[in-house]
């Protein structure tokens, strides 16, 4: 079990302070579902509910997953994840653009003019899976509105946590 699925609960005492409660759990994916797995973070939850004083704010399930075959082996000489491609994405609903942000984008999907290209194929095709959604499941915005429409792209720096550090050689 060298990726566990962890669930995760938020917890609140009286004080407004939180912390957090999380469970490693194993099962079958062949037969298990999502609703299973929902149905036993709340079961778990109502066991938790029943030890604390704290009350329970919320909570996820994080499922990791290993990386397709097909994919790249190791990281191509380019763009590093802190150069980030932002695409706003609208909705039908409302005038809040959804941002899905491409970290280590290539030139490649650049114009000459080094603006994201939207009519670039690679990029063109992420672009409308967005949009279209992948068999039942589609792209929302936080809201839970399906995008329909790419507004804008462009090209950003973005801090990436835990860097690595410079190594300081002290003199002795």
């Amino acid at each position: 079990m060298s990726d566990p699925t962890i669930f995760e609960y938020s917890l609140m005492d009286d004080q407004g302070l939180t912390n957090r409660n999380s469970i490693y759990v194993a099962y079958n994916g062949a037969t298990a579902t999502v609703n299973s797995l929902i149905g036993a973070w709340s079961a778990f939850g109502g066991l938790l509910d029943a030890i604390v004083d704290g009350q329970i704010t919320g909570g996820r399930i994080t499922v990791p997953l290993i990386p397709d075959v097909s994919w790249k082996a190791a990281p191509v000489e380019g763009n590093n994840v802190n150069q980030v491609m932002a695409l706003n994405f609208e909705n039908d609903f409302n005038s809040y653009l959804t941002g899905v942000l491409v970290p280590s984008y290539q030139e490649a999907i650049l114009t000459p003019a080094g603006t994201p290209d939207l009519d670039n194929v690679a990029l063109a095709a992420y672009v409308s899976a967005i949009i279209a959604g992948s068999g039942a499941i589609f792209p929302n915005s936080r809201d839970i509105h399906d995008l329909n429409a790419i507004k804008d792209a462009f090209l950003t720096v973005r801090k990436v946590k835990n860097q690595r550090t410079r190594t300081r050689v002290i003199p002795g």
